[in-house]
Formats: C-alpha cells, sequence, structure tokens
C-alpha cells in the first residue's frame, strides 16, 4: 500500500513551487532578490532615476488630493449642505471610499501591470482620477459626488498605486529600500503641498472650481509622470489566465497578509483621532492641528530613511522594528499624553516608524516571495488591506464611545498598539521562516 503522501505534494510544496514560477520559468527567489546582477544595466543610468521621479509624481497626485478632499468636505458641510444631516453624512463617505479604493484595487492592478503594462494601466488611472475630479466638480447632490469622487477617482487612484509603489524596485539592487522609500514619500509630499493649495482655490473661487483645476493639473502632470514609468523587463509569456492561485495555499503568504490586515487597521486612526484626544487634554485646536502636521511630515521622512535603512540591516529586521516601535507608542505615549511636549514626541514616534512600514511593505513582499512578481503578490496584499482599513476606524471609534472612555481614549490606544503587536508577530514569524540566524542583514 501507498501512502497518498508518497504520490502528492502537500500544500505548502504545491504553493513554494508556484509562488516561485513565472510562465514557464522557475526562479529562485533568492537569485530573485540578488544584489549581483544589475536590472537595468542595458538602460541609460538616468533611466532608473526618471522611473522613481514618475511614480513620486504619480503618489503625490493620487494621494495628496486624497488628502484634500477633507478641505472640500469641510466647505461643502458648512456652506452647502448645512442643516442637512443626511446629505453631511452621506459627504462623509466620499474619503472613505477615496481611500479604500486605493486599496481594493490593488490586486487586480499589481497583475494588469506585470501582464500588460505598468505605463499603460497608469495612464487610464490617471485618466479616471481626471474624470473622477471633472465630474465632481458639476454634481449637485451628496450621493453623485460618491459617485465621482469616491468611486471613479478611487478606482483610478487604485489603478495607479501598486505599479508605482514597485516599479521602482525592479530597478535596483542595492538601494532598493532607498529607491522605494523616496517613491513612497510622495504620499505624505502630496498632502503636504495639495492640501494647503486646495485650501487656497476653495477660499478664493470655491469647490467647484477647484475640483476643475485640480483635474487638470492631474490631467497634465500625472500624463508626463506616466511616461516614465516602466520596468527593465515585462514578461510577454504571462496572461491573465495563469493567475498565480498558488500564493493563498503558502503560509509564509498567509501569514504576511494578517500582518498587513492588522497593520492597516490601525494605522490611520491615530492620524484622526489624536488631534481630538490633544485637545480633550487642554491643547488648542490650532496646536493639535501643528502637531498631526508634524506627524505627517515625520511619516514622510520615515519613508525615506527607513528604505535607506533597509539597505543595510535588512528589509525583514526593519519591518519589525517599525512595527514594534508603532505599537509601544501607542501602548506607552500614547496614554502618558498630558501636554504639547509629550504629544510632539508622540506624533513624531508614531508618524516615523508607521510611515516607514509603507516602504517595507511591499519590498518585504519581494524579499519573500520574488521580485518578478511584486506587483502582483503586492496587489494582493494591498487588496486585503483594504478590509483592514474598512474595519479599524469604525472599531476604533466604537471604542471610544463606549462607558468610561471618552476622557482618556484608553481603549482606542490599547486597541491600536495590540494590533500593531500583532502584526510585530506576524513579521517574527516570516522573519524567522526566512532565516533564523538573528544577527543576518535579511
Amino acid at each position: 500500500m501507498t501512502t497518498n503522501s508518497s504520490n502528492t505534494q502537500s500544500d505548502d510544496e504545491y504553493a513554494d513551487r508556484m509562488l516561485a514560477k513565472d510562465a514557464a520559468t522557475v526562479v529562485d527567489i533568492e537569485n530573485d532578490m540578488s544584489d549581483t546582477v544589475d536590472p537595468a544595466k542595458e538602460f541609460p543610468r538616468y533611466t532608473r532615476y526618471a522611473v522613481i521621479a514618475g511614480c513620486f509624481v504619480i503618489q503625490a497626485l493620487s494621494c495628496g488630493t486624497i488628502h484634500a478632499w477633507g478641505v472640500q468636505q469641510e466647505y461643502l458641510a458648512a456652506n452647502v449642505y448645512a442643516g442637512d444631516e443626511s446629505g453631511i453624512k452621506t459627504l462623509g463617505y466620499v474619503g472613505t471610499l477615496m481611500f479604500f479604493g486605493i486599496y481594493i484595487w490593488g490586486m487586480l492592478a499589481g497583475w494588469m501591470a506585470e501582464v500588460w503594462s505598468y505605463r499603460k494601466l497608469c495612464v487610464i488611472g490617471v485618466l479616471l482620477m481626471f474624470l473622477g475630479q471633472l465630474l465632481g466638480s458639476f454634481c449637485k447632490q451628496p450621493w453623485q459626488v460618491c459617485l465621482t469622487e469616491g468611486i471613479v477617482y478611487g478606482l483610478g487612484g487604485g489603478l495607479v498605486y501598486s505599479p508605482t509603489s514597485t516599479a521602482p524596485a525592479r530597478w535596483f539592487t542595492t538601494r532598493r529600500g532607498l529607491a522605494t522609500g523616496i517613491t513612497v514619500a510622495g504620499v505624505g509630499v502630496g498632502g503636504l503641498v495639495i492640501a494647503p493649495l486646495t485650501e487656497y482655490l476653495v477660499s478664493h473661487v470655491g469647490v467647484p472650481w477647484s475640483m476643475r483645476i485640480s483635474a487638470f493639473y492631474i490631467l497634465v502632470l500625472g500624463l508626463i509622470a506616466c511616461y516614465f514609468v516602466r520596468v527593465p523587463v515585462q514578461d510577454k509569456t504571462r496572461t491573465l489566465k495563469n493567475f498565480n492561485w498558488g500564493a493563498f495555499y503558502n503560509r509564509r503568504f498567509v501569514v504576511q497578509a494578517l500582518m498587513v490586515f492588522f497593520v492597516t487597521a490601525a494605522y490611520i486612526v491615530p492620524f484622526m483621532y489624536l488631534p481630538q484626544f490633544w485637545v480633550s487634554k487642554g491643547i488648542s485646536s490650532q496646536t493639535a492641528s501643528v502637531i498631526i502636521a508634524v506627524a505627517n511630515v515625520s511619516s514622510s521622512i520615515g519613508r525615506v530613511v527607513t528604505g535607506f535603512a533597509a539597505d543595510y540591516i535588512g528589509v525583514l529586521n526593519s519591518l519589525m522594528i517599525t512595527l514594534i516601535v508603532s505599537s509601544i507608542s501607542c501602548l506607552l505615549i500614547w496614554p502618558l499624553t498630558t501636554g504639547t511636549g509629550v504629544a510632539i514626541v508622540m506624533g513624531i514616534f508614531y508618524g516615523f516608524p508607521s510611515g516607514g512600514y509603507w516602504t517595507l511593505a511591499p519590498l518585504a513582499a519581494g524579499k519573500l516571495f520574488g521580485v518578478s512578481m511584486l506587483a502582483s503578490t503586492t496587489g494582493i496584499f494591498y487588496t486585503t488591506s483594504a478590509i483592514g482599513a474598512w474595519l479599524g476606524n469604525p472599531v476604533a471609534g466604537a471604542l471610544l464611545h463606549g462607558p468610561g472612555h471618552d476622557s482618556n481614549f484608553l481603549s482606542m490606544s490599547l486597541y491600536i498598539g495590540a494590533l500593531w503587536a500583532a502584526a510585530f508577530i506576524m513579521a517574527v514569524i516570516n522573519r524567522l521562516s526566512y532565516s533564523k540566524a538573528l544577527f543576518k542583514s535579511v
């Protein structure tokens, strides 16, 4: 009698083979991450830097516009829909739909970028972002804004986010972390530039024209940036029919997906609720706004610095550090905040490592599962993160308004800290599965 194990592979063995399979070629993941083969050696040296610049601009435009929506929403709620509680509530869904769209389309966008074209997909995404903004400027009802700004723009943002997050890593070996860090720093820079610009436009020409102006600079700058988005090798043998479903059978992949879920459920909550918490501690609303801006600047710097550090101490090691520091900031510093000084420490101590995560997430996917399928692998994680982003904030809000927690936000801070800690545990598991040598740069 023969056993089934002698004739069949285990699920994990099958998944590991599928994860390393690129069309008909089996790619060794270690060699895929090698620092000895320059993927861009046949191109002019400036090409790789142009790719970074193009991806940076698109990330700044797509995510910066989402940050700026809050300015337009506040004006509409105070001046156009004042007293209309239903309309104001509906407007509240627009930002959620835009943010949700950035991630939920990640799996589709990543796969289409690999089997079709990074550049062409980004062109479609930019056109949809332009269309969403332009149509939104003519809307008369909040539900129409949800359809245009929320869904159409969100789809466009989702189509560009995964390709632009992962394309630079395909061009570098020894400076892959720094290249990715500079690229995703565009998210923070976009918010810092576009939000004040939008506030100026709203106060001088109103919300509809601010949307129209935004639509056209997205179109012009976005299409120029799209020209530079490409990868060294585009595998034309892969099609939409041979999607790598084997990834879902791999335990390492599932652990990484859980890590992503925990992080995205936690990430945005402090940025949304810390100003309210600081005001409850006697800090003025103006000072709280400045501190949260400091946190955003710290987040942008963290994206670059952690990418730079990952090139030296290892991606997986850097990832663990950012996760545990983010957890400590929520579990220890947040509850102890009593004045402006500690609030500033909290803003910096949370913004820096949590921003660094967004640099390390695609790099960790490349380290664990190979760079040749980085866009589709990272795209799956982005789609997973959409679920966390959708659930994390409502749960935090429910905890905030629970009995006895309105004044100190203790339940919320412990909840967010616990999510970051759970993500850290997942990262440790995958780090040890990759290498049990504690002091190895991985």
